[in-house]
């Protein structure tokens, strides 16, 4: 009679222990063992901005002219045009 072990023998696989393995069948290393996962993300939903939206980057209050491309748009403060990361504006 074969023991509950035995059968995972043959299949190739190892028996499991008490330690994690690396996927290699390694043992962790000590300074390995108490890792823990990276914290998820906070979802950042973006505000669709329209020409001639006000807007506030660094402590200062423009208005929002264009998108240039995905991450980035120009703002106009004063009588000078900022290409700034859309990111970083918040509504004024």
């Amino acid at each position: 009679m074969c023991s509950p072990n035995s059968a995972s023998a043959f299949s190739g696989e190892e028996p499991m222990s008490g330690r994690s393995r690396l996927p290699g069948g390694e043992i962790r290393r000590a300074s390995q063992r108490r890792t823990r996962l990276a914290a998820a993300l906070p979802v950042r939903i973006e505000t669709p901005w329209r020409t001639g939206d006000r807007v506030q980057w660094r402590d200062r209050t423009g208005v929002y002219r264009r998108d240039v491309d995905e991450e980035n748009a120009f703002i106009e403060i004063g009588e000078r045009l900022y290409r700034v990361r859309r990111a970083e504006l918040r509504s004024g």
